[in-house]
């Protein structure tokens, strides 16, 4: 049974590397002057700095509030999804011990390949901002931010294997992993006001 087990990770593991060497075969082909100044642009919002400078510009925006309280309950769980991912991040990218793409990797990368820390900390910390627009601007506005923020996760990801950091497969590993922790913070935030009210 063990063997049969084993026999069917090795297949599975074998799928993703022959899909991995594909799609990054076909990033050399389309690979453009123009297309690679706008994947950095675009990379360089899952940059470390990006995080500490977005979720302090969120954070205090939040802790203002609206006319009626301060935003405390959703800027802690803002800081709890980014701080907490990244921290998973890094365990699973120790635990995996995934080497980067051969070739030529067109931005600075350190560090284990699986998964994309860059897709993994987007999805949770652009997600929960969505989830916090659509929550408190139920408008055909609050759709597109929410839309628009989901698109940028997604050029980011897409962005790591364009730029020759990531594999398919850790990109696609990172926003599991990612959505995970999204949905727990969500999870915690909505017990947590839930919890609030009920001591009103």
């Amino acid at each position: 049974m063990l063997s049969g087990l084993n026999g069917g990770f090795n297949g599975l593991f074998h799928y993703f590397i022959y899909w991995d060497m594909l799609i990054s075969a076909w990033m050399l082909e389309i690979q453009r002057p123009w297309l690679e100044k706008s994947m950095l642009v675009i990379t360089y919002m899952g940059f470390p700095l990006t995080y500490i400078i977005l979720t302090t510009l969120v954070s205090t925006y939040l802790l203002r509030g609206t006319k009626s309280r301060p935003l405390v309950t959703e800027a802690v769980f803002l800081n709890s999804c980014l701080f907490s991912t990244w921290a998973g991040m890094g365990y699973l990218k120790h635990l995996f011990e995934r080497s980067r793409p051969v070739g030529e990797a067109l931005t600075i990368a350190s560090g284990f390949s699986f998964p994309s820390g860059h897709a993994m900390v987007s999805i949770a910390f652009y997600g929960f901002i969505a989830y916090l627009v659509i929550s408190y601007k139920k408008d055909k506005w609050g759709c597109l931010g929410a839309t628009a923020l989901c698109l940028l996760v997604f050029m980011i990801g897409f962005s790591r294997i364009y730029l020759n950091v990531h594999y398919a497969s850790d990109v696609l590993a990172g926003f599991l992993f990612g959505l995970i922790c999204l949905a727990v913070n969500i999870k915690g935030l909505n017990m947590t006001r839930q919890s609030l009210r009920e001591k009103k």
